[in-house]
């Protein structure tokens, strides 16, 4: 059965209905919070889409997972490493991270950055970059 969580956000930031924020701070992140949008508790059994919020000068962990990532960037800019090279990102643009790839989002704007994440429904424990 499907299920609709409907949009509260104002100016700019983003919340839905029924969907619970989460302090994201394992493997060295800094700064965030996530949101599991549409995942296993609702019935979605091959995918799940989470919402992640970074503060300016806050950071994602560096991690890779034996998974791929496709993420698309709402609000605020970035500093996307993936693998070793660096990239910067805005509101719109699209990232696609393959499986066991190093990667590590980096908030640079004055205001949160905020991006939707489609990942496999069962998430592995991040394996950090750096051991």
């Amino acid at each position: 059965m499907g299920v609709v969580h409907k949009h509260q956000g104002q100016q700019g930031a983003n919340d839905w209905s029924g969907v619970e924020k989460q302090p994201y701070s394992k493997g060295g992140a800094v700064g965030g919070s996530v949101r599991v949008v549409i995942g296993p508790d609702d019935g979605a059994n091959n995918f799940s889409v989470r919402y992640f919020e970074i503060e300016p000068g806050g950071q994602s962990s560096f991690d890779r997972h034996p998974h791929d990532h496709g993420i698309y960037i709402l609000r605020g800019r970035a500093k996307v490493l993936i693998g070793w090279d660096v990239h910067d990102v805005g509101p719109g643009d699209v990232v696609y991270i393959a499986p066991n790839e190093q990667h590590q989002f980096e908030s640079v704007g004055e205001e949160p950055l905020g991006f939707l994440c489609v990942v496999p429904p069962k998430e592995d424990p991040p394996e950090t970059a750096d051991g």
